[in-house]
């Protein structure tokens, strides 16, 4: 055989075991194993109804009795809280290390937000997991069956609410619920990142799966992500806005990027190793949006995006720095190191929601929409 047709097998043979070896680690990635681990616990176990009375009436707030469950599970070593079939009402409940929510799937939940005398809203969330407490892990949220729960938003009397906020929290599962939304101002799982004895401490290793919203902001949607690590998102939908959005945009996180920060502000926050499965959004922005904003982010794997009469099924955006943010400290565009995103879907359909400055992103045969959303306030970003 001639040199040159054993340099062709070489080449050949070698180009086999990288296209196997590849194709092993994309199959791989997305296995749950790699993202959240079930740990053993005391097995501290309770049911909300029967050992806290708590009533099933939506005028009632189950907080309190809640809060008592978790708190009492944790501190005897963990264990399941089984939330049977009825109606609840939560505001503000703080998760803690090694207790788990079993909801039945005939539950209702409803956010619980008491006004105070000054008549501000604040912001706030139904579960907080390490949000303004200590670091937390070993965490999950799911139904009994698999089969999804109700969260109700439609009634609350402070449109700023998330349904999840995840900060400080190692291994954790967030899973099978319908969020029945009316246009608030969260996405209904959001992940950032808080200060604890000087470290900056975000959401790692953790599963979002098997949540649907409808009536999603535009801008929201079902997941917004500004600090997190390994994290896999799966069979997430959507009615309106993005249903996965991968947008580094908070200014408080933005405004800690510059390369000429003050003495001892350390550069923090940003999002790595993100996978997405069977991910999709109808008549809304988008199935996927990738948006750094001017922070220097990791890598993002998705497969599986779907847009049913959306605005986009992916939006990838440049890196940019938004007049909001401090335009003193030497900010720079933001970056993604890798993203890879494969077996992408959309059709075509004539009810998205579309911000006037994309009209010339469609062809000219499609004529701009002109009624805006009826959901937006003064100062919003129209929307049509």
């Amino acid at each position: 055989m001639s040199n040159f047709l054993k340099m062709i097998k070489r080449i050949l043979f070698f180009a086999l075991i990288f296209l196997v070896n590849n194709q092993i680690l994309f199959s791989q990635i997305d296995n749950e194993a790699n993202f959240y681990t079930d740990v053993s616990n005391a097995n501290f176990n309770k049911n909300l109804v029967l050992d806290y009375s708590v009533d099933n009436d939506f005028t009632t707030d189950d907080s309190p009795k809640l809060q008592t469950a978790i708190d009492n599970i944790s501190s005897n070593g963990g264990g399941i809280l089984t939330i049977s079939a009825g109606n609840y009402s939560f505001g503000n409940i703080n998760l803690k290390s090694n207790v788990h929510l079993k909801i039945h799937k005939d539950v209702v939940i409803r956010p619980f937000y008491e006004i105070l005398t000054d008549g501000k809203l604040k912001n706030y969330a139904i579960f907080k997991l390490g949000a303004n407490t200590n670091p937390v892990q070993n965490i999950s949220i799911s139904s009994i069956s698999g089969d999804r729960f109700t969260i109700d938003l439609t009634q609350n009397n402070n449109p700023n609410v998330a349904v999840v906020n995840c900060q400080k929290v190692t291994n954790f599962l967030i899973a099978n619920f319908n969020v029945l939304d009316n246009y608030t101002k969260f996405s209904a799982i959001t992940t950032g990142g808080d200060d604890y004895n000087g470290t900056y401490l975000f959401p790692v290793n953790g599963i979002v799966k098997d949540i649907d919203v409808q009536n999603a902001h535009y801008g929201y949607g079902t997941v917004q992500t500004q600090s997190a690590e390994n994290m896999l998102f799966k069979d997430l939908s959507g009615t309106g806005g993005a249903t996965l959005r991968l947008e580094t945009g908070f200014s408080g996180l933005n405004n800690l990027q510059g390369t000429n920060l003050p003495s001892g502000i350390k550069r923090v926050g940003g999002i790595d190793k993100m996978v997405a499965r069977n991910i999709s959004c109808t008549n809304g922005n988008s199935a996927l949006m990738v948006s750094p904003h001017a922070l220097h982010n990791g890598t993002v794997d998705a497969e599986g995006i779907h847009g049913n009469s959306a605005g986009f099924a992916v939006r990838v955006e440049a890196g940019f720095i938004s007049n909001k943010y401090d335009q003193n400290i030497g900010l720079v565009n933001g970056t993604f190191k890798h993203v890879r995103i494969k077996n992408v879907t959309a059709t075509y359909g004539e009810t998205a929601e579309i911000k006037a400055k994309h009209f010339h992103l469609y062809p000219s045969e499609i004529t701009p929409p002109t009624s805006e959303a009826h959901y937006l306030i003064d100062g919003e970003t129209r929307v049509y």
